[in-house]
């Protein structure tokens, strides 16, 4: 018997949580969520009441039901889903606002794009 999609599996690619994870942040026509942030061209600003809510709301949707979770001692979360895409969550960025952040490193998938998304306080 191989690996074909018969056989059991693992965890969920992340394409399986686009459904909800779009549902609850909206999804850009080009692929992104948020806004585009005064950083590099993939860097994204979500605004939110309680910045480090959302991005760990964000994080458990996006990385629902990984393969694997390593932990940055103190600073984050790793979930590697079985397509091999990257949910890292990180709970303060070194901007200077300090913003927590999750950044996706998608394999796979053409709706949405690696990106870095930094959760900022409304109004900031």
């Amino acid at each position: 018997m191989g690996s074909g999609e018969g056989g059991l599996r693992a965890g969920r690619r992340f394409e399986d949580n686009i459904a909800q994870l779009t549902a609850r942040f909206p999804l850009t026509p080009g692929g992104y969520f948020g806004k585009k942030g005064k950083g590099r061209g993939f860097t994204r600003n979500i605004e939110s009441d309680n910045p480090a809510k959302t991005a760990s709301e964000f994080a458990a949707l996006a990385g629902y039901n990984p393969v694997t979770v390593t932990t940055i001692k103190g600073k984050g979360i790793v979930a590697t889903m079985r397509d091999g895409s990257v949910v890292t969550h990180r709970f303060f960025s070194s901007s200077k606002d300090r913003s927590p952040t999750v950044e996706l490193k998608i394999v796979g998938t053409s709706k949405v794009k690696s990106q870095k998304i930094h959760f900022v306080r409304k109004g900031h």
